[in-house]
C-alpha cells in the first residue's frame, strides 16, 4: 500500500514510521526541504537522531507525492487543513481512503475536519474518510512504545481497512464510528490541557489537577452530546484517555503552553513569543462561542478564554472559580 502523508512533523514522521514497519510505501508531503535529509533519511527538525525506514521518502511537490497512492493522511495544523484540502481537490485523480490525523476542529467553522474533508475533496475520488484520534504522543510512536488509538469513521468498512493496514505490536487501533464525538473530544481536551498546565505552572498540586480534569470532561460532554455526540465516546481512548495524558505532560505542547503561562502568571507575553502550533487556542476561541450563544455551562473553557484573550490572570481565574456559587456535581 502506498501511503501519501500531507506534513511533515513529529506526528506525520512517527505515523510514517509506523506504516513502514508494517511494510507500506510512505511518501511525507512537507514545505521545507531543509527539514528533512533525504540522503541519510532524517527529520532533522523534529527526529535528528532517528534514521528512518527507506520505505519513507520525502517532497515537496504534492502531485507527485500523491501519485498512484491508496492512502492520503492529512497531518497538519488545523488552520491550514480547509486550503490544502482545496489543493489536493485540484490536484486528485484516483480512488483513494482519506485519512485525517489532526486533533483540532475547522479553524473558522468550529467544524470537525473530517467534515472539512467531506465538503472540499471530490466525491467520485474519495472511497472513505478516516480519522485516526486517541492518546499519542510523537515521541513515543516512533521509539516503538505501546500506543492505543482509534479509527473513527461512519464508514465501518474502510475503519476496518486501516484498523488492519496500520496495526501492529506497538499501536493497536480499535474502530468507533462516532465522528462527532471523538473529533469533539480529540480537541477540546487541548483547552483543557491548557488549564491544567496553567494551575501546574501556578503551583498547584495534584488535588487541583485531578478536579480540572474531571469537571473539564464534564464540560466536553455536555458540548460533545449536545452536538450530537454519544455520551460513552467521552469515557474511551478519544475521550478520557486523550484528556488524561494531555493533561499531565510536558509533552503536550497545550500543557506546556498553559504552563508557561502560568509560571508568568500571564499570557500575552508567553503567546506572542510562542512560534509552535498550539491547537487549543483556537479551540477555546470556538467553543467558548458556542457555549455562550447556547447557553452551555463551560467555566472552565470560559476562564481559560478569559487569561488567553482579555488578559485575565490564571491566579485571578482560579480564585473566581473556587469562589463560584456552590452546586450539586452533576
Amino acid at each position: 500500500m502506498k501511503v501519501s502523508i500531507l506534513g511533515s512533523g513529529a506526528w506525520a514522521t512517527a505515523l510514517a514510521h509506523v506504516f513502514a514497519i508494517n511494510g507500506h510505501d510512505i511518501v511525507l508531503i512537507g514545505r521545507n526541504q531543509n527539514n528533512f535529509d533525504v540522503e541519510r533519511n532524517i527529520n532533522i527538525k523534529y527526529f535528528p537522531d532517528i534514521v528512518l525506514s527507506r520505505k519513507i521518502s520525502f517532497t515537496t511537490d504534492l502531485k507527485e507525492g500523491m501519485r498512484c497512492s491508496d492512502v492520503i493522511l492529512f497531518c497538519l495544523p488545523s488552520e491550514s487543513f480547509r486550503k490544502k484540502a482545496q489543493e489536493v481537490a485540484k490536484e486528485l485523480d484516483h480512488d483513494v481512503v482519506i485519512v485525517n490525523a489532526t486533533k483540532g476542529l475547522d479553524s473558522t467553522s468550529f467544524k470537525p475536519l473530517s467534515t472539512v474533508l467531506e465538503e472540499e475533496l471530490p466525491k467520485n475520488y474519495v472511497k472513505g474518510i478516516v480519522s485516526l484520534l486517541g492518546p499519542s504522543f510523537a515521541e513515543e510512536v516512533i521509539q516503538n512504545k505501546v500506543t492505543a488509538i482509534c479509527a473513527v469513521s461512519k464508514n465501518e468498512e474502510k475503519a476496518k481497512l486501516i484498523q488492519n493496514a496500520f496495526s501492529n505490536s506497538t499501536l493497536r487501533i480499535y474502530t468507533n464510528d462516532d465522528e462527532i464525538g471523538c473529533q469533539i473530544g480529540a480537541a477540546l481536551k487541548n483547552v483543557i490541557a491548557i488549564a491544567s498546565g496553567a494551575i501546574a505552572g501556578l503551583g498547584e498540586g495534584e488535588n487541583a489537577k485531578a478536579a480540572l480534569v474531571t469537571r473539564g470532561l464534564h464540560e466536553i460532554i455536555r458540548l460533545g452530546t449536545y452536538l450530537g455526540a454519544k455520551k460513552e465516546t467521552f469515557y474511551g481512548l478519544t475521550g478520557i484517555g486523550d484528556l488524561l495524558l494531555t493533561c499531565s505532560s510536558m509533552k503536550s505542547r497545550n500543557f506546556n503552553i498553559g504552563y508557561q503561562i502560568g509560571l508568568h502568571d500571564d499570557a500575552s507575553k508567553v503567546l506572542s513569543e510562542n512560534s509552535m502550533t498550539v491547537e487549543g487556542v483556537n479551540t477555546c476561541r470556538f467553543a467558548r462561542a458556542l457555549a455562550v450563544k447556547k447557553n452551555i455551562s463551560m467555566p472552565i473553557v470560559e476562564g481559560v478564554y478569559q487569561v488567553l484573550f482579555n488578559g485575565v490572570k490564571p491566579s485571578t481565574m482560579i480564585q473566581k472559580s473556587m469562589l463560584r456559587t456552590l452546586k450539586s456535581e452533576s
